[in-house]
């Protein structure tokens, strides 16, 4: 009686439960699909033993050389970063974890082999290597084999020359073609850069230069036939140069010489100034070049000349950035002496000048001999009457006491005389 009486309660309580609502309950449904997958998927992953083989990739090949090829230098230069691939194949749910880290791709027969520099085709070989291990190769590696070069490593630095095609305009001066770097170091195998004869700096430029141009071309390698040489093993310190074509303009300008103390009778006297070179051609800037119309030369000191010291060399002063096309950066002054005679003078009319105020002065020297040089008909009929001494003291206020001080020679009725040398009076300023 007692078990019949917990069953009507149960059956009561089961008819109370709305079944439809339950089957229209969309999260319950979703979990119970998903419980359901689960549980079907397991099954056949733990029903199928072997799986459709999958492919690991972009696996690194790993390639020793033995020790005494190492000690003889020998160094692998190309196929030692390829990447290799290989199929496996096993359980599914053990295939699915296995990574390209847990396979290692080698080349056994290198160490054996490789003892001597050149080019080697071995063959790869899988093994492996993770903790994983229940699945099979189910593919040979892919590549099968790799090329492999080795040799000896060198070090050498050569010279780099430019090789630039381009025209200029012929008005216009092209200076010497300046590159960013004169050398460069290439490093690689020992054959490789045993080829190598030539560097050069190689490009082409389109248009006509008219001025300074600037731009980056790369290096270029050349073998001993003038062939080009193109190689992935070979390292260079420089890959690409900064070249610059100084491109200025020209211009051909007259030379003026300078003097100081140069008698003005002298300039009636035909070709009594020689100047060689006369002219000049330059090149330079066209901002500098257009403002230059005559090149100035430094003043030349006549009494410094006389009948045999009648040349001087004087230096070219140009503009920074201005070059002689002729080269000629000293140019020669002389004066035409001929017919010119010198003559030394007792000279004892001596003046002074600009003497300060409240000062008196008195020369020590009663008379100073001086040369003068000018035409013979000049000195011919000179005296002494027609020499004199001037001091000009100038400047002077504040000296007082004895001192030397320099004095002016001048030739009275005669401008085409001049004295040469330096003629210092002893004086006493009080």
């Amino acid at each position: 009686m007692q078990v019949k009486k917990y069953l009507d309660l149960f059956r009561g309580k089961l008819n109370r439960v709305n079944f439809n609502r339950l089957f229209y309950n969309n999260k319950l449904i979703f979990l119970f699909s998903v419980l359901v997958s689960l549980v079907v998927w397991i099954g056949v992953s733990a029903g199928d033993s072997d799986s459709t083989p999958i492919t690991i990739s972009d696996i690194p090949v790993s390639i020793s050389l033995s020790d005494s090829a190492i000690q003889d230098g020998l160094k692998i230069f190309s196929g030692q970063n390829i990447k290799a691939q290989i199929d496996i194949t096993g359980n599914k749910l053990i295939v699915g974890q296995v990574s390209k880290d847990d396979i290692l791709i080698t080349v056994p027969q290198a160490a054996s082999t490789i003892t001597s520099p050149g080019t080697y085709t071995l063959e790869l070989s899988a093994k492996k290597t993770g903790l994983i291990s229940n699945y099979e190769f189910a593919s040979s590696v892919q590549p099968n084999f790799v090329t492999i070069m080795v040799d000896r490593y060198r070090e050498a630095e050569f010279n780099i020359e430019p090789e630039i095609d381009f025209s200029a305009n012929p008005n216009y001066f092209l200076g010497a073609t300046v590159l960013s770097s004169s050398k460069v170091v290439l490093a690689g195998p020992e054959s490789e850069i045993s080829k190598i004869k030539k560097i050069c700096v190689k490009g082409q430029i389109e248009q006509e230069l008219q001025s300074t141009f600037t731009a980056k071309f790369p290096l270029v390698m050349y073998d001993a036939y003038g062939e080009q040489i193109i190689s992935e093993t070979i390292s260079s310190t420089v890959k690409e140069v900064d070249i610059t074509i100084p491109v200025l303009m020209k211009k051909s300008l007259s030379v003026k010489p300078n003097f100081q103390h140069m008698p003005k009778g002298l300039s009636l006297y035909p070709d009594i100034v020689k100047i060689e070179p006369s002219t000049l051609e330059i090149a330079g800037p066209e901002d500098q070049i257009s403002e230059i119309d005559v090149i100035e030369l430094d003043p030349i000191d006549f009494s410094e000349l006389n009948v045999q010291k009648n040349k001087t060399d004087l230096q070219v002063n140009l503009p920074n950035g201005c070059r002689s096309l002729n080269n000629i950066y000293s140019i020669e002054v002389s004066i035409n002496t001929t017919g010119f005679k010198e003559r030394s003078f007792w000279v004892d009319q001596i003046s002074f000048s600009n003497v300060p105020e409240g000062k008196t002065v008195k020369a020590y020297t009663d008379k100073i001999e001086v040369k003068l040089v000018g035409p013979s008909n000049s000195i011919k009929y000179m005296n002494t009457e027609n020499i004199s001494l001037e001091i000009d003291l100038e400047g002077k206020s504040d000296l007082s006491g004895a001192m030397e001080v320099p004095a002016k020679i001048t030739a009275k009725n005669y401008n085409d005389v001049w004295a040469y040398g330096k003629y210092l009076i002893n004086v006493e300023i009080s």
